[in-house]
């Protein structure tokens, strides 16, 4: 008997199961069109554009990094393949010791100030009616006319050198440090659209914006009115004339018997200029190059 009922009930199963997984498949589309119609209305909102923004990024940049990694696995960062990574010794600062002086440069020698300064002694090296050497001077300069210094400058640079070598005989000032330091300070006097004249002065005064700074040379007024000097010999001591504020450097620079053909010699009169270890770093490197290139 049972036997009979078998088929109708095995029927009746299947149909249950078919209704069940109808309604099951039924529902998954359902539920499936309520989330479609949700992240439209959430990639609708500015909240939902930025969120699916910060998924397609991280997902690719994490794409790009996992092929990196699988082709060349060494040039990804030491963590991911196991190495531990050391620290890096931490780079000394670059200072310039006072192991090496600045190359001296081709001297700015004169056979007529040589005559002045040794033949009469009560003539002054500077007097400026000494023509001659004045013309001396101006045919140096332009002989160096490639090293890029303004050539009235570069005189004045020249004369200061060959006054130092009478008034401080022991200093040894070479005139390319007084060029390191004027073209650190104001590029020769050229700062800000600036250029010297031809009787030395600047065509408009250059002032320091932090300190009052004055000049070519960029004296600060009370060093100014401890070392001014009359460089050109026309009674005026001029801060922003090129010759005297050379002179006054070379004054101060040599002051207290310092030898500038030592290196420490010349690194105590640079720092005491300005003492900041970068500012003697500049100049040395600015003279140095004038000296190399005035010899080779």
């Amino acid at each position: 008997m049972w036997f009979a009922l078998l088929p109708r009930r095995l029927a009746s199963l299947a149909k249950k199961g078919l209704r069940g997984l109808w309604r099951g498949f039924w529902g998954g589309l359902k539920g499936l069109g309520r989330g479609v119609r949700a992240c439209v209305r959430g990639l609708r909102a500015p909240a939902g554009r930025l969120g699916v923004q910060v998924v397609v990024t991280v997902t690719a940049v994490s794409g790009a990094l996992a092929a990196g990694w699988y082709l060349v696995p060494d040039a990804g960062p030491a963590w991911s393949f196991g190495t531990v990574p050391t620290e890096a010794p931490e780079e000394a600062p670059l200072v310039l010791a006072p192991e090496s002086a600045p190359a001296p440069g081709l001297p700015a020698e004169t056979d007529p100030f040589d005559e002045i300064a040794t033949s009469d002694p009560s003539a002054t090296p500077t007097d400026p009616t000494s023509t001659a050497t004045a013309a001396d001077l101006d045919s140096w300069a332009r002989g160096l006319s490639g090293l890029g210094i303004p050539e009235r400058a570069l005189a004045a640079y020249g004369r200061a050198e060959l006054v130092s070598a009478v008034e401080n005989p022991g200093c040894k000032l070479s005139w390319t440090t007084l060029a390191g330091i004027g073209a650190t300070e104001t590029n020769h006097g050229t700062t800000g659209g600036n250029r010297i004249q031809a009787d030395g002065t600047t065509l408009t005064p250059i002032r320091g914006a932090d300190y009052d700074e004055m000049g070519p040379m960029q004296f600060l007024p009370s060093t100014w009115d401890a070392w001014k000097a009359d460089g050109d010999k026309d009674g005026l001591f001029d801060p922003d004339d090129i010759d005297d504020a050379t002179a006054a450097a070379a004054n101060y620079l040599c002051n207290g018997g310092r030898d500038l053909s030592t290196p420490d010699g010349w690194y105590a009169a640079v720092y005491s200029y300005n003492p900041r270890d970068d500012y003697v770093q500049k100049v040395f490197a600015r003279a140095d190059d004038y000296g190399r290139k005035s010899t080779a």
